[in-house]
């Protein structure tokens, strides 16, 4: 006897599914996505910021102290923003300015081997070298490990100790060595390997008081800086923002795949920078706020000021508010998290897309099996792969060389497998 067979082939929905993409974070019912050379705007996600090239590879020092200002460190000299230069042999490890009772400025570079007082005819030995040091309650600071010593009140250069006059004092050791120092809402604080102390200077010395405040372990020398009306730093497990009570952990987008050894940090205006590797490749992280995002720049060393410069394969940048990558690769890229889209974990086929935003994309779709497939096309337009995608999820690569190019959402044309019952 013969039976009569049939084929019951699987039913297929076609569906229409249309999410937005978010750079670094997550949003309900969005794709997470993370990039180089994009940072998240309003209008959507956006190129990065450019540079143009200022020429030879220059390097500067911001001052501390009574005054920020940016000075040019030269061969055997400082050169001052008016053009004054201070001969001075070797890069100091901090720039001091301290405004005399006369009211003129007094700057003072501050070495491993000694604190120097500049003028246009040499510099001139004005104390005993450190690590970092501040200018705070009309008192002169530096400190070198543990071991903290202070100036005479308006006499920078005056380190004879006594009761009104300089002094120092070894803070305890179980936090390690300080790292900087700043003035900051009346008080001096002390960023230390392991910790911060807060300084109260009440003119006599007394009466100066050290208390401890807790902060993570693992700050990075180099990282602290005065931003808005915070002290950012760098520690082991974050950036962390300090308001002069407690320290808060930023969730700035980026940092978890990032390499930060060997950092070169600064900061302008109200953003963060820091040096990065990202997927073997240098960067710039810029971190304003909770916002942070990746500079396609192989960056080496940062300066901040009015202008945020960096220093690159010889040469001097300065960044731009928009442009594609100053280097070699041009290319702005942006890869979003594997996802269901909100759909069952059942077959699918991905036969094509539309990206809501502007510019022309090569977009890659890659599901759990077989080869990935990538379309070119303009934003707008929907954009059919040359063979479907496979998989039950899918992630996404998208490369552009548009310098306004933007992507604010996707719209996903695809075939879903029924479900059996």
């Amino acid at each position: 006897m013969i039976y009569e067979k049939t084929l019951k082939t699987p039913v297929f929905h076609r569906r229409s599914i249309r999410r937005e993409i978010v750079l670094f974070g997550e949003k309900n019912g969005a794709i997470s996505a993370y990039g180089l050379h994009f940072k998240q705007s309003a209008k959507g996600i956006v190129c990065a910021e450019g540079a143009t090239s200022l020429g030879a590879e220059k390097k500067f020092l911001r001052t501390a102290g009574h005054a920020e200002e940016t000075f040019e460190i030269t061969d055997g000299a400082l050169l001052s923003p008016s053009g004054t230069s201070y001969p001075f042999p070797q890069t100091p490890l901090s720039l001091l300015c301290f405004v005399a009772k006369t009211g003129e400025k007094e700057y003072y570079a501050l070495a491993k081997d000694g604190l120097f007082k500049l003028s246009e005819e040499g510099a001139e030995e004005a104390g005993g070298g450190g690590d970092c040091g501040a200018v705070h309650a009309e008192r002169l600071f530096v400190a070198d490990g543990y071991h903290l010593r202070w100036s005479a009140p308006l006499e920078p250069q005056n380190s004879e100790e006594g009761t009104q006059t300089a002094g120092h004092t070894d803070l305890p050791s179980a936090d390690g060595d300080v790292l900087a120092m700043f003035s900051f809402k009346d008080t001096l604080y002390l960023f230390r390997e392991r910790g911060i102390a807060s300084l109260g200077v009440r003119g006599d010395a007394l009466a100066f008081t050290a208390s401890h405040i807790s902060a993570p372990h693992g700050i990075v020398k180099g990282s602290v800086h005065r931003c808005g009306e915070s002290i950012l730093f760098l520690a082991e497990n974050g950036l962390y923002s300090f308001d002069g009570k407690s320290c808060k952990r930023l969730n700035a987008g980026g940092f978890s795949e990032l390499d930060l050894s060997n950092t070169s940090t600064a900061v302008c205006g109200e953003s963060y920078y820091a040096t990065a590797v990202f997927g073997g490749e240098k960067c710039i992280w810029r971190v304003n706020g909770e916002d942070g995002h990746l500079i396609r720049a192989r960056a080496e060393t940062l300066f901040g000021g009015e202008d945020l410069l960096f220093t690159a394969e010889g040469e001097l940048f300065k960044l731009t508010e928009r442009g594609l990558p100053p280097m070699r690769r041009k290319e702005c890229v942006l890869k979003t998290e594997r996802s269901l889209f909100g759909l069952s974990a059942q077959r699918k086929f991905l036969d094509g897309i539309l990206i809501e935003g502007r510019g022309h994309f090569r977009v890659e779709a890659r599901g759990e099996r077989g080869l990935p497939r990538a379309v070119f096309g303009r934003a707008g337009d929907r954009l059919r792969f040359p063979l479907p995608v496979r998989g039950s999820s899918f992630s996404f690569e998208f490369k552009t060389l548009d310098e306004d190019a933007c992507v604010k959402a996707v719209v996903l044309d695809l075939r879903e497998e029924a479900a059996a019952w």
